[in-house]
């Protein structure tokens, strides 16, 4: 078997043993099927950097981890679409808000609970909990910035983003990494943060391109993108700064509008200074990988790790 069959026994398996109320457990058996089978990139960063950084290997230690990582991004993906309002075609648009709470933090202390279970040193588990309560209380602060859409500036933008989804990275590589030296855990911080970045701005321009920003428009959500439109002296982004800074609403405005709007919003160069940024912190997160002192074999397995 392997270990993504693995992980989607053991995530199972926690909610069987967990949600004894019947239709609790199987919304959450159902919104784990749809999220793992689809993919586990999220605990294969975990995975990549346990065979790298952990001296010896544990199988079953290694599946919990892993797990552990899968169910922290599951619960913050449901809990992102639930404020966004944007659940879409995921599993959880068909249940109410207050039983998709009880799901998300039914989850959470799951993956708390279910380090008691694990073959390691009680040192080390006060540490697999520290850093998943400090690294998702960041995100959950990131969370709320993003929620409150006051960002104005790009420098603000990074610090959320850093705070979001940088943290939720953290998560991913630190249980892996596990309880190594502080030098080495703080360059894991660094360009994991980096790598939340990346992702967090190939997000933004993938959502612009690809069609799928209706309801950020309409609630004038401040995107990178955006931003770069509302901090550029343009007389062709007049409208944008109108509608972004402005009473104006996205159904007010006429065909033609809203046409020219989109135009402007996907060729006007906000996505090229996206991919730009993107490519600064490409380079930067190599950079960090490239001072650990690993063989190149290893480095290139950080470098290639895909989000």
């Amino acid at each position: 078997m392997d270990s993504h069959q693995k992980i989607i026994d053991c995530a199972s398996g926690l909610i069987k043993s967990s949600f004894i109320q019947e239709e609790l457990r199987l919304w959450a058996l159902g919104y784990i099927n749809f999220k793992l089978s689809d993919s586990t990139n999220f605990s294969k960063i975990t995975g990549i950097h346990y065979d790298i950084f952990r001296g010896e290997s544990n199988e079953e230690e290694k599946i919990s981890i892993l797990t552990i990582a899968e169910l922290i991004l599951l619960a913050s993906d449901i809990m992102d679409d639930l404020q966004d309002d944007d659940a879409g075609e995921n599993p959880w648009a068909d249940v109410s808000l207050g039983q998709n709470l009880n799901i998300v933090v039914g989850i959470l202390i799951i993956c708390l609970k279910h380090i008691d279970d694990i073959d390691t040193s009680p040192i080390v588990k006060d540490w697999l909990r520290e850093t998943i309560h400090r690294n998702t209380l960041q995100s959950i602060n990131g969370q709320y910035i993003d929620l409150s859409n006051n960002i104005t500036l790009e420098s603000e933008y990074i610090s959320m983003v850093s705070l979001k989804s940088g943290s939720l990275i953290k998560v991913a590589c630190l249980l892996g990494a596990g309880r190594i030296d502080d030098e080495t855990l703080q360059k894991i911080e660094t360009y994991s943060n980096h790598l939340g970045i990346i992702a967090q701005i190939r997000n933004d321009v993938h959502d612009l391109v690809k069609g799928s920003f209706k309801s950020d428009i309409m609630f004038k959500k401040k995107t990178l993108p955006i931003l770069y439109y509302l901090n550029r002296n343009n007389p062709k982004f007049l409208p944008i700064q109108d509608y972004y800074l402005g009473d104006q609403l996205y159904s007010d405005m006429t065909y033609k509008e809203t046409t020219i709007f989109h135009e402007t919003l996907i060729y006007g160069g906000g996505v090229e200074y996206c991919k730009v940024l993107e490519q600064l912190y490409i380079h930067k997160f190599k950079e960090c990988i490239n001072n650990l002192d690993l063989s190149s074999f290893h480095k290139d397995l950080l470098i290639n790790m895909k989000i």
